[in-house]
């Protein structure tokens, strides 16, 4: 009796990108025209891994909290404020979260097979980890905020004040390890869309009452507005962080195609915007020098933003059409919108402000997309054959 098998000749060339060898298992899907091969991760070691590197520092950091608590002899810990929960899981969480984020991330990098893809990635790691670690911070500083908003004058025993802390730090380690496999160019993005929405929705919120919307979108970071780090610290951390994404999608490209102009004039574009971004940030709204220069980050910007808008269809001539039209038509509403501000005094500035600030990041943010679409999404195709192979059984 003989039993048919099926044999197929997978090039090295595609084993290679995937960093397979001999041995290695995979999976097979089929669906209606197609099969799928899928390498198989080894998950159950590393999931072990992963909960003791974060499980172990949250244990440390929960008895050196115990013991201080003891040293301190206070009977009831507050929540929020000096000498807190909050302030002792700040601090704590972002040595332990970042330690855990450094240490597992540069593992990472040295366990890369590829020696272009270490290298680059060891460019990448310094303004990387400086993202991450503001970003944890203005997290965790906002949360407790905000929980000292809702529960204010809240106390706790030494042992629930324990426990709090313990969980509080465990969920920031366990979060800190899991973001090192989410590490990318489409989550950096997502990563950047989250930190000014959320920052921004606070200033707006905690503004409200200030009438913010009758003075100008930059009011929240002056100093006449409640809690205005809030709405400065976005910028800047996005500035960071818009940075840190140009760099992690324009290196490993420009390694392939160091040659391409037209990329080095968009990364200098971008680069500046990000620059200008984090200006006007660092640089509030108040009077005097400080407000002219706030102006100038925010002109600049618009202009930063605008030129490559009109010159998307030289510098990224292969970019789909719904792109090209999207980008005239988002430079055709940024120029109504300053004809309608500074021609006809028709918008107030606040809805200016907005306005231009929701086009020109959204407009950013899709052109980044297009530039990782047409560059880094190339799937490589190859022929293979299907052979046929018989086994003879008694």
């Amino acid at each position: 009796m003989a039993n048919q098998h099926y044999q197929l000749e997978i090039p090295v060339e595609a084993l290679e990108s995937l960093h397979l060898e001999a041995g290695d298992s995979l999976s097979l899907s089929v669906k209606p025209g197609a099969l799928t091969l899928t390498p198989l991760k080894k998950q159950s070691a590393s999931q072990e891994l992963s909960i003791r590197r974060f499980l172990i520092p949250t244990i440390l950091a929960t008895i050196a909290f115990a013991f201080y608590i003891l040293w301190q002899k206070n009977a009831l810990i507050p929540l929020t404020g000096n000498n807190s929960i909050a302030t002792a899981v700040i601090f704590v969480g972002e040595l332990t979260g970042m330690g855990a984020f450094i240490r597992l991330h540069l593992q990472k990098i040295a366990a890369e097979t590829d020696p272009v893809e270490r290298r680059t990635e060891w460019r990448l790691a310094p303004t990387l980890l400086l993202s991450i670690a503001l970003i944890q911070a203005f997290a965790s500083v906002t949360l407790f905020w905000a929980i000292g908003y809702l529960f204010q004058a809240a106390s706790f025993d030494r042992l629930t004040a324990t426990i709090l802390f313990f969980v509080f730090i465990g969920i920031i380690n366990y979060l800190m390890v899991y973001l090192v496999t989410l590490i990318s160019t489409p989550f950096m993005m997502s990563l950047l869309i989250v930190t000014i929405a959320c920052g921004v929705l606070v200033a707006m919120v905690t503004n409200s009452q200030q009438l913010w919307w009758q003075h100008n979108f930059s009011f929240l970071g002056t100093s006449k507005a409640h809690f205005a780090w809030t709405f400065n610290a976005t910028l800047i951390i996005a500035g960071i962080l818009w940075a840190t994404l140009i760099d992690y999608l324009f290196v490993p490209i420009q390694k392939r195609l160091p040659k391409n102009w037209r990329l080095w004039i968009l990364r200098i574009f971008l680069t500046f915007d990000a620059l200008c971004l984090l200006s006007i940030g660092a640089l509030p709204n108040n009077p005097g020098l400080s407000h002219f220069a706030h102006d100038l980050a925010a002109n600049l910007l618009i202009l930063g933003t605008g030129l490559p808008m009109l010159l998307s269809y030289w510098l990224l001539p292969n970019a789909i059409k719904e792109f090209r039209f999207f980008s005239l038509g988002t430079a055709l509403g940024m120029m109504a919108s300053a004809f309608l501000f500074y021609g006809i005094r028709y918008l107030s500035l606040t809805a200016f402000e907005i306005i231009m600030l929701g086009l020109g990041i959204s407009w950013l943010l899709l052109l980044m997309q297009n530039i990782h679409t047409l560059y880094t999404n190339q799937p490589l195709s190859y022929q293979i054959k299907l052979e046929s192979q018989s086994q003879v059984t008694d």
